[in-house]
């Protein structure tokens, strides 16, 4: 094994702990330092492109689905009476395995009425391996930008 010097990083305890056992439940065997440095290298990768296509002057592509914004490359998944669909952010649009071009509830109830995509609909990000249910993406899109307005000094209303 080769020898790698490193530099630690501070954490909470209590977000590393929780990290900890996560790791523990999904993925056995994986450290949590192992893990973080995984994180960092896939979302250096991310932004740098991130940052060239911005040089470049092109802007980035994708799909706005309300407060969740799905970058050109993401995938899509959902199911109905034991049938997998995929479809693909290509662009701007959502574009289903036969070429249609569809709205997330129409990609959800293509087979079926009154689904809520939310629900329905599983996404996985250009890079990811897992897929995340929609739902759950659209929540942490909420927290984050959540955490972020409180982190910036509000402007003061007194004169």
């Amino acid at each position: 094994m080769e020898y790698e010097p490193t530099q630690p990083v501070n954490l909470p305890i209590a977000d590393y702990i929780e990290l900890e056992f996560f790791l523990m439940d999904v993925r056995p065997g994986v450290k949590p330092d192992a893990f973080v440095s995984e994180l960092v290298h896939r979302w250096l990768a991310i932004e740098m492109e991130r940052l060239s296509l911005r040089k470049n002057g092109q802007a980035i592509r994708g799909y706005q689905w309300k407060n969740l914004f799905l970058p050109d490359g993401t995938n899509l998944r959902t199911s109905h009476n034991g049938v997998i669909e995929f479809a693909k952010v290509i662009g701007d649009h959502i574009v289903s395995e036969d070429g249609a071009s569809l709205t997330p509830s129409q990609f959800a109830n293509r087979h079926a009425k009154g689904r809520n995509a939310w629900r329905f609909v599983w996404v996985r990000y250009p890079g990811d391996e897992y897929w995340i249910r929609a739902a759950n993406c659209r929540t942490r899109a909420d927290e984050l930008r959540l955490r972020q307005s409180k982190s910036f000094p509000q402007a003061s209303t007194t004169v």
